[in-house]
């Protein structure tokens, strides 16, 4: 179902965002992983690479737009096209795009953390 599209998951290191990183590089997508914590993104990557696919890591401040949009158009510019964004950055019950949520807002999200 997936198979040669690209994707990019925000929140690959955290176990439902690294669960769906790993299905979908089963089902055959390119699959490129954005998170806050390095460490974790490269644990879910070693995992789909040793099993069953292709991946790249991003540590990507999701509170950035700018940083957002650059790590955007950079997957676009590698693979000439971007079919998924999956975001599964905590934002209480808003159900927004990530770019369409404003930063003021997904901060309110994060004042807990």
């Amino acid at each position: 179902m997936l198979d040669g599209k690209v994707a990019v998951i925000y929140g690959a290191g955290g176990s439902i965002g690294g669960a769906v990183a790993r299905i979908f590089a089963h089902e055959g997508a390119s699959v490129f992983l954005a998170g806050r914590i390095g460490a974790t993104l490269n644990a879910v990557a070693d995992d789909i690479r040793s099993h069953c696919g292709e991946e790249d890591t991003t540590v990507v401040d999701t509170l950035d737009k700018q940083v957002v949009d650059e790590f955007v158009d950079s997957v676009i510019e590698e693979t000439g096209r971007l079919d998924v964004s999956f975001n599964l950055v905590t934002y209480g019950d808003v159900q927004e795009p990530l770019l369409g949520i404003s930063a003021d807002d997904f901060k309110v999200s994060l004042d807990g953390l």
